[in-house]
């Protein structure tokens, strides 16, 4: 029996917007591009399982791969990243500052 490989990608940069929801957010035209660049390496058409959460940006990645490989693209509710709903969008000095005083005391 082989040995599974697992690939952690995050999304590349997004477009910030107060107005939209956070889990909203799409992939900015640099994070489209940043993706589509790694989705060109050859270790991408090793990947034959493709996990993403519901977050736009998260299923605009898994796409981008899942067209570069022609894997499906299977959408977990549980795979959210960092749940904003009890703070709504911060300015990135505040949501920075926030985020350091979690991880300080969670």
């Amino acid at each position: 029996m082989g040995m599974a490989l697992a690939f952690y990608i995050s999304h590349p940069e997004v477009v910030i917007d107060p107005a939209v929801p956070v889990p909203q957010w799409s992939l900015s035209a640099i994070g489209r591009a940043r993706i589509l660049a790694v989705a060109g390496g050859p270790w991408v058409r090793s990947i034959t399982r493709i996990v993403s959460s519901n977050e736009t940006k998260a299923i605009e990645t898994a796409a981008v791969l899942a067209d570069a490989t022609g894997a499906a693209v299977e959408i977990r509710t549980d795979m959210g990243e960092n749940d904003r709903s009890a703070t709504g969008f911060l300015p990135p000095p505040e949501f920075e500052a926030t985020a350091n005083a979690f991880f300080a005391d969670p």
